[in-house]
């Protein structure tokens, strides 16, 4: 089962941050507006009778699928104190939001957001979904399911690229900033050939202190449960709003 090695697609200098330190590299990831050749939507939306307006996120390439970041939780009232002073409203309400569940974007302008030092400082918890190719082959569900950190997992197939991963790192290695990654990455998937394939996605949960090569090694535990492929995957991961 599996076939080891499961690495985030990013620099070794970033992957050695916590979750946390890395939150800039990861938002501008996720905020990537990009046009992948797949949208991954949640079941909750396509049971829904009446229209949902849904949110998307870039994930961030693997060398098995792609992983996204789908929640952050954070020390709501240090953030609250913070925005507070920024927006000249009470700390109180802003608290009171954010512990609601009302996401930042919702809260204040990116240009205040964006003036915030050190935004990861605030986080405390995240939650995370890893996309795994699968092969054919039954998967060690019950084992998958007693993992530690795992909240539940489910097997979808659709029809998506996927491109071996020396070629995307390839990518990486020419690129300079995020954005230049995210376009050549763009140009390669339109290129590939898409398939069908089962997804497996896993999902868990962590603290932002964790550094991002303690979630590989997370996801590496359930890639050795099931009949994992090393390919990488890009897709629009559509999400519900908060």
């Amino acid at each position: 089962m599996g076939s080891g090695g499961y690495r985030l697609l990013l620099s070794e200098r970033v992957r050695g941050m916590s979750v946390a330190e890395a939150f800039d590299y990861i938002d501008a990831i996720q905020s990537f507006k990009g046009d992948w050749p797949l949208a991954l939507s949640p079941s909750a939306a396509l049971e829904s009778e009446e229209p949902v307006e849904l949110e998307s996120l870039t994930p961030i390439p693997a060398t098995h699928g792609a992983l996204a970041f789908v929640e952050f939780y954070a020390d709501e009232e240090g953030l609250a104190s913070s925005l507070a002073k920024r927006l000249g409203v009470s700390p109180e309400v802003l608290k009171s939001a954010l512990e609601r569940g009302v996401p930042l974007h919702r809260l204040a302008p990116p240009e205040v957001v964006e003036e915030l030092e050190g935004l990861g400082e605030y986080l405390r918890v995240f939650t995370f979904e890893a996309a795994v190719p699968l092969s054919e082959g039954p998967l060690q569900a019950e084992a998958l399911a007693g993992l530690e950190w795992v909240t539940d997992f489910e097997v979808v197939e659709v029809e998506v690229p996927g491109v071996d991963p020396e070629v995307v790192e390839r990518e990486l290695e020419r690129s300079q900033y995020v954005g230049e990654y995210l376009q050549r990455l763009e140009r390669l998937f339109a290129r590939a050939e898409t398939r069908a394939r089962r997804l497996l996605l896993v999902r868990g949960e962590g603290e932002a202190r964790m550094k991002l090569v303690e979630v590989e090694a997370m996801v590496a535990q359930a890639i050795e449960l099931v009949p994992a492929l090393r390919a990488t995957v890009m897709y629009n991961r559509l999400l519900l709003p908060l």
